[in-house]
């Protein structure tokens, strides 16, 4: 395998893992354009990262081989490494050893400074970027981002955990303990600290599970109170994603690109779906109604256009609303998934039809063609019986008064 390369963005975003057979866990690769001593370094998992090797001299004997790790790539490009590259080199040549005086800086360095350069430019790219960024910022930060890593203590991280347990919930407790590690094995790993001290903590028992569904005359008046939504975006979101059972990111990321309309499907592609797997999902009646509309009305690649030019991201403003229109209390944009399920059921529909159109039931790993899926016909079928009960559901908005009246 060729060691020797060019530092530049196409070259290394072109670099496979390291191949598995590999004696060691990681390859290295150098480059005759970069400074003498600069590696790129390459794991088994894919991640890339700078590391610097030299020889530190000594008074007697001979001198001291030592490395020492200059950051994640792309967090830091080529460019900046060879810059960072040739300051360790001058460092070096006035008898300082990088080393050392790096281990004194980190010291000092704060944990919201190490997520936001070494951490989060790398997260950023995850599917769970979103949740990422809300967890650190509102959560995370607030309580560890001004501390140094020698200030973390374990006792501090378990009374935040179970002051979150008592605030919010057992699972958002959890999710943001599980960030902090994550965090924490990175710094560690980059050797900015020298132990983790989330290690040890144990997650809370997690009974939080959710059975709230919309169903009789609260469906009804939900129906109703999305007709007088003034934001026309959100409100066909609401309802496509009770058409369709569609997860919530899933919902507000589709593009045009993922509906054929003709053919009735949405192509899910395999990097925004959940489970990391394509998935086929028919299009009923009210689905193909709200898709017309949209795109209709939109000339974004989005059929969920946010303001600022992506899509929809946060319509719990306008959730509200409706929900407020509608009389309704103790309900979430996730619980339209689960309703969708229990509609299906109540019209007859079997778990095994629930299941698969929610994208619950494993998919086949031998599908012949991309149009396998029409012979399901359990598929469509469930399709049709959520389309159906929605469409008996509907009302003119004048039953929301009439409901809304007689509600105590």
């Amino acid at each position: 395998m060729q060691r020797r390369i060019r530092f530049t963005r196409k070259v290394i975003d072109a670099l496979p893992p390291c191949p598995a057979d590999h004696g060691g866990k990681e390859i290295e690769y150098t480059s005759e354009e970069a400074p003498p001593g600069l590696r790129l370094v390459v794991t088994k998992r894919g991640m890339k990262s700078w590391l610097f090797r030299y020889v530190m001299s000594r008074a007697s004997g001979p001198g001291i081989k030592r490395a020492i790790k200059i950051g994640v790539y792309p967090g830091i490009d080529p460019a900046d490494a060879c810059r960072i590259a040739l300051e360790l080199r001058a460092q070096i040549a006035q008898g300082i050893d990088p080393q050392e005086a790096k281990q004194e800086e980190e010291r000092e360095i704060t944990l919201d400074d190490f997520f936001q350069t070494e951490y989060w430019p790398n997260a950023k790219h995850l599917r769970s970027a979103a949740d990422v960024e809300s967890r650190w910022r509102l959560h995370l930060r607030p309580a560890f981002g001004h501390l140094r890593f020698k200030e973390l203590k374990t006792a501090d991280i378990i009374r935040f955990h179970d002051a979150k347990k008592a605030e919010l919930c057992a699972a958002t407790a959890n999710r943001l303990l599980q960030l902090l590690k994550r965090v924490l094995n990175v710094s560690q790993m980059l050797d900015y600290c020298d132990r983790n001290p989330c290690r040890g903590i144990r997650m809370h028992a997690e009974q939080n599970i959710r059975s709230r569904t919309l169903a009789g005359s609260e469906l009804k008046r939900f129906l109703a109170a999305l007709e007088d939504e003034p934001n026309r975006v959100a409100a066909d979101f609401f309802l496509f994603a009770l058409a369709t059972g569609a997860r919530r990111e899933e919902g507000l990321g589709l593009t045009v690109g993922e509906i054929f309309i003709e053919e009735g499907v949405w192509r899910l592609p395999a990097c925004r779906a959940k489970s990391g797997k394509s998935r086929v999902i028919p299009l009923n009646a009210i689905a193909r109604q709200v898709l017309e509309r949209r795109l209709a009305e939109s000339k974004s690649q989005y059929v969920f256009p946010g303001k600022l030019g992506g899509h929809l991201v946060s319509p719990e403003k306008a959730w509200k609303r409706v929900l407020n229109r509608a009389g309704i209390v103790d309900l979430k944009i996730h619980d339209l998934r689960r309703s969708a399920a229990t509609l299906i059921l109540n019209e007859g529909g079997s778990m095994t039809q629930a299941g698969t159109l929610l994208g619950h039931a494993p998919g086949s790993t031998l599908t012949a063609t991309r149009y396998a899926f029409l012979a399901d016909q359990q598929l469509i079928d469930a399709s049709q019986r959520l389309a159906s009960v929605l469409a008996q559901a509907s009302a003119p908005a004048a039953y929301l008064e009439e409901e809304m009246a007689l509600t105590p």
